[in-house]
């Protein structure tokens, strides 16, 4: 028996259809265009379909048009209500398309990262990494991307192996340079690598994010500043760090020492900022605390498995019972079939 009538599914095939017909770019995909002079009615047909949908459990058009909506709430930058349609609209496991289900993560990554909830935002496009299929190299380069950025934002250096990987050298090249600089906490060369690829970035949804990195990179150089020097006055902090005053290097100094980025402390009277000795990284909790997040990640990821794994629907004990009894009814009359037959002696050498 049919969950949804046949005119439901068909559209979810013709959405598909039309998604695919008005994607313009490979890494920024275009939301739908329905019939309507604004994006708000736009949005509010998309969610009537979604309602119409889910009554008649047509999984899969709920899958492609839900992603509608977000890239819609996207590209208007509606970050607060796609975070709420996320919450609130369900799509039930596992899902019926792959390659709808790694639109929803990379979605759902850009919506989290945008309202600084990086941890879930790098979960969730790594997941969209995973369900990609290979072909896609558009949208695989969109979601290396964003992902790349989310790492940076959490503190990690990402490997060298991810900007070499087949077809996306070239497109990963610029990102691969704020890395650079990320890791040896140049700010100079950073803010300069923002401003030329700057219309890339906002092409990739990115630019917002990588402003944010700044922070990292100030983090970095003084880490870096604090191992080279046991005292080290403001001023040359700020020449190091390419700032524009010795009073932006306290505050920044200042800031760190009470985040726990260094071990050190400002002495005021004379201007400098002295640094403590350095301690052994295996004496403290850092170990304890990377070996944690790996295995949730890994917990995480065998629990997704499980989830996508396809089992057998059940049967109703009661209806295999009567089906086996109709079948053994079936094979007793077929039996007495032929023990009438051979009883006969038909004689079938004169035909018929």
């Amino acid at each position: 028996m049919r969950l949804f009538p046949p005119p439901f599914s068909f559209l979810s095939q013709y959405f598909f259809l039309v998604r695919s017909m008005t994607t313009t770019t490979p890494s920024k995909p275009a939301p739908l265009q329905l019939q309507g002079p604004t994006g708000g009615e736009q949005q509010d047909r998309l969610l009537d379909l979604f309602r119409s949908l889910t009554v008649r459990h047509d999984e899969l058009g709920q899958e492609i048009v839900l992603n509608e909506i977000l890239a819609l709430m996207v590209n208007s930058a509606q970050f607060e209500s796609a975070e709420r349609i996320i919450a609130n609209c369900v799509v039930h496991q596992p899902y019926r398309s792959t390659n709808q289900a790694a639109r929803f993560f990379y979605f759902v990554g850009l919506v989290r990262a945008m309202r600084l909830n990086y941890v879930e935002a790098n979960s969730c496009l790594q997941q969209a990494l995973r369900k990609a299929p290979e072909r896609a190299i558009g949208f695989r380069i969109a979601a290396t991307k964003l992902s790349l950025v989310v790492q940076l934002l959490l503190g990690e250096i990402p490997p060298r192996s991810e900007f070499l990987q087949p077809h996306m050298k070239e497109a990963l090249n610029p990102y691969l340079q704020l890395t650079s600089c990320v890791r040896f906490g140049n700010l100079g060369r950073f803010m300069s690598i923002v401003q030329q690829y700057r219309d890339t970035f906002e092409h990739d949804r990115a630019y917002s994010l990588i402003v944010r990195v700044r922070q990292h990179v100030i983090k970095t150089g003084l880490r870096r500043i604090c191992q080279s020097y046991s005292r080290i006055s403001l001023q040359d902090v700020c020449v190091k760090l390419v700032l524009e005053n010795p009073e932006d290097a306290e505050y920044i100094v200042a800031k760190a020492i009470r985040d726990g980025v260094i071990d050190a402390h400002i002495d005021h009277k004379s201007g400098h900022v002295i640094s403590s000795e350095m301690l052994d990284v295996y004496g403290t909790i850092e170990p304890l605390q990377a070996l944690q997040r790996r295995t949730d990640f890994l917990n995480q990821t065998h629990n997704e498995a499980k989830r996508a794994m396809r089992y057998a629907q059940s049967v109703d004990p009661d209806v295999e019972e009567k089906r086996k009894k109709a079948e053994a009814e079936d094979r007793e009359e077929l039996a007495r079939a032929l023990e009438d037959g051979a009883d006969g002696d038909v004689d079938f050498s004169e035909g018929i």
